[in-house]
C-alpha cells in the first residue's frame, strides 16, 4: 500500500511539472487570437485617417509639365503684290507650371481632422476594450477546463462509489438479506451515474478545444487550483466606488464618449460647409507660346494671391447633410447613456454576486463536511438494517452534488471578479499574475 501511495504521488507530481500554466496560455493567446490582431489593424488603419485629415490643413502643392508638338498650314496674302503663299510651321511648345496654395480659414477641414483625431482615440479604446475582453476569455476558458476536470473527477468517484454499492446490494440480495428492489434501485442509480460519466468527459474535451481556439495549441493539462485558495470580499467595499471607477475608466464606456466626440465634430464640419473659406495661392508658369513668325517666345508668368470661395446653391444638399449630422450626434448621444447605466448595472449586479459567492464558497465547503458525516452515518444504518440502499445511494448523491457546488462556487468566484475588474476599468495583466500565484504549478 505504501508503495501504491509513493507511485502515485510521483505521478501527480510529474503531472504538474508537465501542466500549463495560465500565464503561458494567456501570453499565447496574446500572440495568437485573431480578435485581438484585427483590432490592432483596425487601430493601426484608423491612425492613418488622422493623417489624410490633416492634409487639409496643411500646404498644396502642384507641379505640371508639357510639351506640345504643333504642326501648321495656312495660307497668307502677301499685300505688296498681292499674291497669295502657303506657310508651313512646325513648333515644340513647352510649358512648365507650379501652383500652391495654403488654407486660411477652413472649418470644415479643421472639424474633419479633430473628427479624425476622435475616431482614432475612440480605435485605441476598441483596442483595449479588445485586449481586456482577451483576458476574460483566456481566464475563462482556462478555469473552465478546471472546472470540467473537477466535474469528471467527481463523477468518476461517484461511478465508482455507487458501482461498489450495486455490487454490495447484489451479494446482500443473493444471500437473501434484501429484496430485488432495492438491486433495480442500485443499477438504475448506477445507470445515471455513468450516462453523466460520459457527458462530463465530452465535456473536458471541448473546454479543451476552447483552449486551443484562443492560443492555436492543444493542451492535454493545466495546473489545477490551489486548495487553501481564500476568496476575499472585493475591495474597496463600497459599490460606489466600483461604479465611480466604471463610469471614469471603463473602456466601453470611453469608447462611446470618444465615437460621440467624433460624431460631433463631424456635424460641425458639416455645418461648416455653409461658410466660406480662404485661401493663400501663388502660382509660376514658364511656357513657350507660338509666334507669327520665327521662333516660339518665352513666356514666364508669376502670381500670388488670397482666393474667397462662397457656397451659395448645392440643391438642399448641405442642409440634409447637416440634419443627418444632427441625428447622429443625437444617436450617439443616447449610445453613451446606454454604456453608462450597462455599465452601472453590470457592476453592481457583480459585486453583490461575487459577495455571495465569498459566502456561497464558504458554505459549500461547510456542506461538504455535512455529507460526508450524513453518508457515514447512513451506510453504517444500511450495514446494521436500519437504512435502505435508496438512502445510501441519496447520500451519496449528495455528497458528490456538494463537491462539484463546491468546485463551482470556486470558479464562479474567479470569473465575476474578473468581470467585475472588467467593468470598473481596472482589469490588466497583474490579475492574470495573481491567479497564476492561486495555482498549483508544482508539488
Amino acid at each position: 500500500m505504501k508503495k501504491l501511495l509513493a507511485l502515485s504521488t510521483a505521478m501527480l507530481m510529474a503531472g504538474m511539472a508537465n501542466a500549463t500554466d495560465l500565464s503561458t496560455i494567456y501570453q499565447r493567446a496574446v500572440a495568437n487570437d485573431a480578435e485581438v490582431a484585427a483590432a490592432r489593424a483596425t487601430r493601426e488603419a484608423n491612425g492613418y485617417n488622422v493623417m489624410t485629415a490633416r492634409g487639409g490643413l496643411l500646404p498644396q502643392a502642384q507641379l505640371s509639365y508639357s510639351k506640345t508638338k504643333v504642326d501648321s498650314e495656312s495660307e497668307q496674302y502677301n499685300a505688296s503684290n498681292g499674291t497669295f503663299f502657303d506657310v508651313d510651321r512646325n513648333e515644340t511648345l513647352d510649358k512648365l507650371a507650379l501652383e500652391a496654395s495654403q488654407a486660411l480659414f477652413d472649418l470644415n477641414s479643421w472639424y474633419t481632422y479633430k473628427a479624425a483625431v476622435a475616431g482614432d482615440d475612440a480605435a485605441a479604446y476598441q483596442l483595449q476594450l479588445a485586449e481586456q475582453d482577451l483576458l476574460l476569455r483566456t481566464a475563462k476558458a482556462y478555469f473552465d477546463v478546471l472546472r470540467a476536470q473537477e466535474n469528471l473527477s467527481t463523477a468518476q468517484a461517484e461511478e465508482k462509489a455507487v458501482g461498489r454499492s450495486l455490487e454490495q446490494t447484489k451479494q446482500r440480495f443473493e444471500v437473501g438479506l434484501i429484496a430485488v428492489t432495492e438491486v433495480l434501485e442500485a443499477q438504475a442509480t448506477y445507470d445515471l451515474t455513468a450516462v453523466n460519466l460520459i457527458g462530463q468527459e465530452a465535456a473536458l474535451d471541448i473546454s479543451y478545444e476552447a483552449l486551443e481556439v484562443l492560443t492555436g495549441e492543444r493542451y492535454s493539462d493545466v495546473a489545477p487550483l490551489r486548495d487553501d485558495v481564500q476568496m476575499q470580499m472585493p475591495a474597496p467595499a463600497a459599490v460606489s466606488d466600483w461604479v465611480a471607477s466604471g463610469l471614469a475608466k471603463y473602456a466601453g464606456i470611453r469608447l462611446a464618449q470618444a465615437n460621440r466626440e467624433s460624431v460631433r465634430l463631424q456635424r460641425n464640419a458639416t455645418r461648416s460647409n455653409h461658410l466660406p473659406t480662404v485661401k493663400l495661392v501663388a502660382s509660376y508658369e514658364n511656357s513657350d507660346q507660338p509666334a507669327a513668325v520665327g521662333d516660339p517666345r518665352e513666356s514666364t508668368t508669376q502670381a500670388i494671391g488670397v482666393q474667397l470661395s462662397v457656397p451659395l446653391l448645392a440643391g438642399g444638399s448641405l442642409y440634409g447633410q447637416s440634419k443627418q449630422a444632427a441625428s447622429q450626434l443625437a444617436a450617439a448621444d443616447y449610445q453613451l447613456e446606454s454604456q453608462r447605466r450597462q455599465a452601472k448595472q453590470n457592476i453592481r449586479s457583480l459585486f453583490r454576486q461575487v459577495q455571495t459567492d465569498v459566502r456561497n464558497v464558504k458554505a459549500r465547503k461547510q456542506a461538504i463536511a455535512s455529507a460526508e458525516s450524513a453518508l457515514e452515518a447512513t451506510e453504517t444504518g444500511y450495514e446494521v438494517g436500519t437504512r435502505n440502499i435508496v438512502e445510501v445511494l441519496d447520500a451519496q448523491r449528495n455528497l458528490f452534488s456538494a463537491k462539484r457546488d463546491y468546485a463551482n462556487a470556486r470558479y464562479d468566484y474567479i470569473i465575476n471578479l474578473l468581470n467585475l475588474k472588467f467593468y470598473a476599468g481596472t482589469l490588466n495583466e497583474g490579475d492574470i499574475a495573481q491567479l497564476n500565484d492561486w495555482l498549483q504549478t508544482q508539488a
